[in-house]
């Protein structure tokens, strides 16, 4: 339990905790408000989603929406992986020393 104590009350694992949630936050909120805009699209303007992007055209503007929010999840998982390998395994790694496990 002293170990547990003392990782809890690190500064380290403190700035871990906070920052990882500050980011996943913000990536959740990218996720959901991209996703959010597509169904409320679908649910309230469904004749300007079911429209062709040009005359005679298959692709509707709803398919296209839903193809940008796949495309948006993808690069933020990315992005979010990118950032976790560059800062929080770092920060994640020296606590580890701090705390004598490494």
């Amino acid at each position: 339990m002293e170990q547990t104590e003392r990782c809890f009350a690190h500064p380290k694992f403190k700035r871990l905790v906070r920052t990882r949630g500050r980011v996943s936050l913000l990536f959740s909120v990218v996720i959901t408000l991209g996703y959010g805009l597509y169904v409320a699209g679908m649910a309230f303007a469904p004749a300007f989603m079911s429209r062709p992007l040009e005359d005679g055209g298959s692709m509707t503007y709803g398919i296209l929406s839903a193809i940008v929010v796949i495309v948006t999840g993808m690069i933020s998982s990315g992005l979010y992986i990118w950032w976790m390998d560059r800062h929080f395994d770092v920060l994640k790694q020296e606590l580890l020393k701090e705390l004598g496990y490494e």
